[in-house]
C-alpha cells in the first residue's frame, strides 16, 4: 500500500490520482467502524493528492436538530482554513447538495447566487452528498480551490466512487 506517500505523484494524471486514493482508502480503513476516522483518513489522502485543493473536508448531518425537523450541516473532519461552522440545507453549496442529495460542481463559486464564502480565496468548490449503507444522508464532503474550473465531472464521479466505498459499504476493484 502506498498511502499516497509517492514521489511520483505529481506526474500522476488526475484520474490515477484518484484510483490510488479509492485503493489506499479502502486498505487503510478495513475494519474500521468509527465515521469521524473515516473522514479524517479520506481528507488526508486526497488533501495530499491534490495540491490545488485548499479546503477539503466534510460537513455532516446534524442528528440532534434533525431529530426536531432542522436540517443543517455542522462541520466535521477538515483540512484547511477556517470553515463555517453551520449550514442549513438549501444554503449555499453544501447546503444545495445536502437538499438535492447530488453533486455540485461549481467552476465559480461568484456565479453561484447563493454561495457562501467561508474564505475569500474560493473560486471554485464541489461538493458530493455522502450516504451511508442504507442510503441515509450523513454528511456532505466539500472542497474549495483558488482557481477558476477546478473541478469537473471526473471529479465528480471519482468523489461519488470514493464515498461509496468508504460509507455506503461498496466494494470497489
Amino acid at each position: 500500500m502506498s498511502y499516497m506517500v509517492n514521489a511520483s505523484l505529481a506526474m500522476m494524471s488526475k484520474g490515477e490520482k484518484y484510483q490510488e486514493v479509492i485503493r489506499d482508502a479502502v486498505a487503510v480503513l478495513e475494519g474500521e467502524p468509527d465515521v469521524v476516522a473515516r473522514m479524517a483518513t479520506v481528507v488526508s489522502l486526497l488533501d495530499q493528492a491534490f495540491d490545488s485543493w485548499f479546503w477539503t473536508g466534510f460537513y455532516v448531518v446534524d442528528k440532534v436538530k434533525k431529530s426536531t425537523g432542522i436540517d443543517e450541516l455542522v462541520v466535521g473532519p477538515y483540512n484547511g482554513t477556517l470553515g463555517c461552522l453551520r449550514i442549513a440545507f438549501g444554503r449555499g453549496v453544501c447546503g444545495a447538495a445536502a437538499a438535492t442529495k447530488t453533486t455540485q460542481v461549481v467552476p465559480d463559486v461568484h456565479a453561484f447566487s447563493d454561495h457562501i464564502a467561508c474564505d475569500s480565496r474560493s473560486n471554485s468548490e464541489i461538493v458530493v452528498p455522502v450516504f451511508d449503507a442504507s442510503g441515509e444522508l450523513i454528511a456532505v464532503f466539500d472542497s474549495d480551490s483558488e482557481s477558476f474550473g477546478t473541478y469537473d465531472e471526473e471529479d465528480a464521479e471519482n468523489l461519488e466512487k470514493l464515498m461509496k466505498a468508504v460509507f455506503g459499504g461498496a466494494i470497489v476493484v
